[in-house]
């Protein structure tokens, strides 16, 4: 060894000697200190100051206010699974069933005792207007003196129906009916007392072939008469149709109407008639064709 390699040696000796010293003796750092927060100063109170009182103000009473409506339940929509439940007013509910949607309920035919009940009925309401017919007749006796008579006859009643037919005086209808009573006789079919002077009639029938009931026809005829204080008057009318369309189509396709109504009127001297009335006017025959 050289003297270079020596001299390392011992400088890197005294080196490591002196580490653990150097170690133990190099001060220790110490922690420092936690700085104190500063001191909050109480905050200076005010005085309490004496409210001032209101002025004095009437206080209105409160008004009532209605309670708003509580909105219904809604029902939950059906899922296609089926299901149905109840449920108390908390909300909760218990559900099962089958998804088949509820069929309809059938409405239950008409028996015979409802139609018996409407026929009742309708023969009631009748009763009741034949007898507040009865009644205007009663006064109007003691207001007119002219009584009316009106008849109306079907004279072709082999051959057609008169499905309906109606008598309007003045506008009102005093006669209606759909059974075909003037076909099978020539009675009464207004009976009152009326105004003297002028009044308007209208006659009105329709009818229905028998041997083909496809051919209508409606005939329509409107007159004029005169009523005569202290007398009767009695309209007579007499519908027909002399045509042959509902037998001869189908044999000859051919056929015609014959519509008409026939109309006599005259007057009728009464039994209590006033000693002073007028003569009795002659009896005038008024034939009203009618409308096709």
């Amino acid at each position: 060894m050289n003297g270079r390699s020596t001299f390392r040696l011992v400088r890197y000796g005294v080196l490591f000697a002196l580490i653990p010293a150097l170690a133990t003796a190099a001060p220790k750092r110490g922690k420092k200190p936690a700085k104190k927060p500063p001191a909050t100063k109480p905050a200076k109170v005010d005085p309490p100051v004496e409210p001032t009182p209101p002025p004095d103000v009437p206080v209105e009473p409160a008004k009532a206010v209605a309670p708003s409506p509580t909105p219904a339940p809604t029902a939950p929509p059906a899922t296609p699974n089926g299901g149905g439940g109840t449920g108390t007013g908390s909300g909760a509910g218990a559900g099962g069933g089958s998804g088949a949607p509820a069929e309809p309920t059938d409405v239950p035919p008409a028996t015979d005792a409802d139609v018996d009940t409407l026929r009742q009925e309708y023969l009631s309401l009748r009763d009741e207007l034949f007898k507040s017919r009865a009644r205007a007749n009663t006064v109007a006796s003691q207001l007119y003196s002219t009584r009316i008579q009106v008849k109306l006859t079907y004279t072709t009643a082999r051959y057609y129906n008169p499905a309906k037919s109606s008598i309007r005086l003045d506008g009102a209808n005093v006669y209606e009916d759909a059974s075909g009573a003037i076909a099978g006789d020539d009675n009464i079919r207004f009976d009152g007392y009326v105004a003297p002077g002028r009044h308007l009639i209208t006659f009105r029938v329709e009818a229905t072939g028998k041997d083909d009931d496809s051919f209508t026809s409606a005939t329509e005829s409107q007159i004029v008469v005169k009523a005569v204080a202290g007398k009767d008057l009695i309209v007579v009318a007499k519908a027909k149709d002399s045509g042959d369309i509902a037998y001869e189509w189908k044999r000859k396709e051919k056929g015609s109407y014959g519509l008409g109504i026939d109309v006599s009127i005259k007057t009728s001297k009464r039994d209590d008639a006033p000693a002073g009335a007028a003569p009795a006017a002659a009896p005038a025959a008024a034939p009203a064709k009618g409308k096709k």
